[in-house]
C-alpha cells in the first residue's frame, strides 16, 4: 500500500503500518518494528500532541462492525496512547480514549470511568486495557454474565464489587423513600400509641355528656347560691337560743331541697335515661 511510508507521517499511515507489523509470526521481528513504529509517533508528538484527536479522524475510516478490524483498532489506540516508550498509559488518557472507541458499545462506559477516575490511582496495563474490552461484551447492565472465578484484572473485580454495592444502596433507597411516600399519603391515620380514631357516634356522644355535665354544673351552682342565702337570712336575723334552731331549720330545707331536686331528676340523668331507653 501507498500509505505505508516509513516517516508516518500521517494516523492512517501508522494505522496501517501497525496491522502489518501485527500479523507478522516472528515475535522477536514484531516487538523490534513496534518499538520503532513507536519512537516515530512520539517524535510526531512532540511537535504535535494530536493523539486523541487523530483517533476520532480514523474512526469513520474503517469498517468497526467488523470484530476482527475493531479488535486491531482498540489495541492500535492503546499503542498510539503509549508515552516515551512506557508500556503503560496514563489514567487520564486511558480515560479519554475509553470515552471514544467503547461509546455505544460498552453499557456501563459512565460508570467504569467514574470509578476509575476515584479510586485508579497507577497506569492503566495493556492487560487491564484488553480484558476491558472482553468485559464489555459478555457482562450486561445488571452485570449478569460476569464471572468472578474468571482471570479478570484486580481493577475490573474491584470494580464489580463497587457496582454491587451502588446497586444495593439503590434498592434501599428505593424502598426507603417508598415507606415514606406511603406514610405521607396516609398522614392523617398517624396515630400516637394508644389513641384511636373517634366515630361519628363517639363524637356525638362526648358532645351530649359535654352538655349533660355543662347543665349540671349550672344547677348545683344555683343550689350553692340558695344555700348561702339561706345561711345570711338565718344569721341577720339570729337571737341567743334560737340559733341551733335555725341552723336546722336551713339543714331540713336544704334537704327536702335536694330530695325535691332529685325526685324531678336533673338533666343529666334524663338524658342518660332516655339513651339506655
Amino acid at each position: 500500500m501507498e500509505c505505508l511510508r516509513s516517516n508516518c507521517s500521517d494516523i492512517f499511515d501508522v494505522f496501517y503500518k501497525y496491522c502489518d507489523i501485527i500479523s507478522e509470526r516472528n515475535p522477536s521481528n514484531m516487538k523490534e518494528s513496534l518499538s520503532l513504529l513507536l519512537r516515530s509517533i512520539d517524535e510526531r508528538r512532540r511537535a504535535r500532541d494530536t493523539t486523541l484527536g487523530d483517533i476520532v479522524r480514523l474512526m469513520p475510516c474503517l469498517n468497526l462492525s467488523d470484530d476482527s478490524q475493531f479488535n486491531c483498532f482498540y489495541d492500535f489506540v492503546f499503542f498510539i496512547c503509549r508515552e516515551n516508550g512506557q508500556k503503560c498509559i496514563a489514567v487520564h488518557r486511558a480515560l479519554s480514549a475509553w470515552k471514544i472507541v467503547l461509546h455505544g458499545r460498552f453499557r456501563l462506559l459512565d460508570q467504569w470511568c467514574d470509578f476509575v477516575q476515584k479510586h485508579q490511582k497507577h497506569n492503566i496495563s495493556e492487560d487491564t486495557w484488553q480484558q476491558l474490552l472482553a468485559f464489555s461484551r459478555c457482562v450486561r447492565e445488571d452485570l449478569g454474565g460476569y464471572d468472578p472465578k474468571g482471570a479478570w484484572p484486580v481493577l475490573i473485580d474491584d470494580f464489580v464489587e463497587h457496582m454491587h454495592r451502588t446497586i444495593e444502596i439503590a434498592g434501599c433507597s428505593e424502598n426507603k423513600s417508598m415507606c415514606c411516600s406511603i406514610s405521607n399519603t396516609f398522614s392523617g391515620l398517624n396515630l400516637l400509641p394508644g389513641s384511636k380514631r373517634k366515630t361519628l357516634e363517639d363524637d356525638s356522644l362526648e358532645g351530649e355528656m359535654v352538655s349533660d355535665s355543662s347543665e349540671y354544673q349550672q344547677d348545683m351552682m344555683q343550689l350553692k347560691r340558695q344555700k348561702n342565702n339561706l345561711y345570711e337570712d338565718s344569721n341577720r336575723h339570729n337571737i341567743r337560743g334560737c340559733v341551733q334552731t335555725s341552723v336546722c331549720a336551713v339543714e331540713g330545707s336544704l334537704s327536702k331541697g335536694f330530695e325535691g331536686y332529685l325526685s324531678i331528676g336533673s338533666p343529666f340523668q334524663l338524658n342518660h335515661k332516655n339513651r339506655a331507653s
